[in-house]
């Protein structure tokens, strides 16, 4: 296939009848691959009906995850301890990631088809049009390199789960931390930047390296890390968010093979849990507009500190 060609190609695609129909498509694949959940994984019908709080669970995750850009990792993590803690569902940490992944796969597949429709909707202004230019820049250093730092991660690396999971707590209360502290910085910046800059591009492969890593070893990180610089370098919200959502979604699908093949999935969780996440990432983009990047960021640092300490504390 010809550049000339590709190029083409491309343009169609990224057009809002091109974004419309990856949606169909993507709404499609999400809807083949729940109905093959129930064809094909090995399911344990004693127990299936013992999970059905995860819905809630699945719907509280994806709207965090896609109205913040900070993956349901921070959210799912902590609640598969604190089950695990209180003997109400035997979760080891290795089969608590490979569920986020899981779980992610179709939150953050629903809240990107979201957000892409939002950036290549009909009749936007000149300045909506430079978001996505600017998105595709983001995300083409981070994933160039975080989606094979991931992989190589996964399998040559062999981290003992406890500690992992200490990392997990310790990471989070920093990324926490980190985005109260922006808050407390907002009102000395200026207005919303549309370009990057040399600092820029450099600290987005660094966040594709450590993001990918970080993913690997406990299901969040490139998301996270991203949805923060870009927070703190004042990016628009909506570019912030749909990069942080669109990375993350990428992420946990290129990883979740590994985990399937691990045998880590519960996947009477995921019965729940994925109907619940598509709805939340198809919602989630007007609640990250109702509730606005300062709400945004102090409930999500807030909730990150808190319930990481908690762990920390507790076990």
């Amino acid at each position: 296939m010809s550049l000339n060609v590709r190029f083409r190609l491309a343009r169609a695609i990224l057009s809002p009848a091109g974004i419309r129909a990856v949606t169909i498509a993507g709404a499609c694949a999400l809807g083949i691959a729940y109905l093959l959940i129930w064809l094909v994984a090995p399911l344990s019908y004693d127990l299936l009906g013992q999970f059905w709080p995860f819905g809630g669970l699945g719907l509280a995750g994806a709207l965090v995850a896609n109205s913040t850009g900070v993956g349901g990792g921070v959210v799912f993590i902590p609640a598969f301890a604190f089950l695990r803690e209180t003997g109400t569902v035997p979760i080891s940490p290795a089969a608590a990631v490979g569920i986020s992944f899981a779980i992610q796969c179709f939150g953050m597949t629903s809240g990107s088809l979201t957000w892409l429709n939002q950036l290549f909707r009909d009749r936007v202004s000149r300045r909506h049009k430079a978001w996505r230019h600017l998105v595709g820049q983001i995300l083409l250093p981070v994933l160039g390199i975080g989606l094979p730092s991931l992989l190589l991660t996964q399998y040559a690396l062999r981290v003992d789960s406890q500690f992992a999971f200490l990392l997990f707590k310790l990471f989070s209360i920093a990324l926490g931390a980190a985005l109260l502290l922006q808050l407390a910085i907002m009102r000395y910046g200026g207005p919303d930047r549309l370009r990057l800059n040399t600092l820029d591009w450099i600290s987005l492969c660094l966040i594709g390296l450590v993001g990918g890593v970080a993913t690997a070893l406990f299901s969040v990180g490139t998301g996270e890390l991203l949805a923060l610089y870009l927070f703190i370098r004042r990016m628009p919200v909506d570019v912030a968010v749909s990069s942080a959502v669109i990375a993350s979604a990428l992420s946990v699908w290129t990883g979740l093979s590994f985990h399937i093949q691990a045998g880590h999935i519960l996947w009477e969780i995921l019965i729940y849990a994925a109907p619940a996440v598509v709805l939340g990432g198809y919602l989630a983009r007007q609640v990250a507009h109702a509730l606005g990047a300062i709400r945004l960021k102090l409930a999500t640092g807030s909730w990150i500190i808190l319930s990481s300490t908690i762990l920390l504390l507790t076990s």
